[in-house]
């Protein structure tokens, strides 16, 4: 999943192995959202904060999904999907 916000790095670790870890609510949000492609059966899911800093040929590839709250957040927030056409292309039959 994609979403936008800020984040801590750091490196965690001794002189013989180093890791890098991040805090952030926002990378707890971009990992909820990967785990929801499953529910809405679909390869990516972007957050209503990284679809607006989207241009807007960008934006006009993707569809709303839901309006959700995921764990951690009190805030409901849309999310997106990428189509691979615009909807403006797309031939309803």
């Amino acid at each position: 999943g994609l979403h936008k916000g800020w984040a801590i790095e750091g490196a965690i670790g001794s002189k013989v192995k180093i890791d890098a870890s991040y805090l952030s609510p926002h990378v707890n949000l971009a990992s909820r959202l990967e785990s929801a492609t499953k529910k809405y059966n679909v390869p990516l899911l972007v957050s209503e904060a990284f679809f607006g800093g989207l241009s807007g040929s960008i934006q006009s590839t993707c569809r709303r999904c839901d309006r959700v709250s995921f764990k951690g957040s009190t805030d409901p927030m849309m999310i997106y999907h990428q189509d691979l056409e615009p909807l403006s292309t797309l031939q309803l039959h």
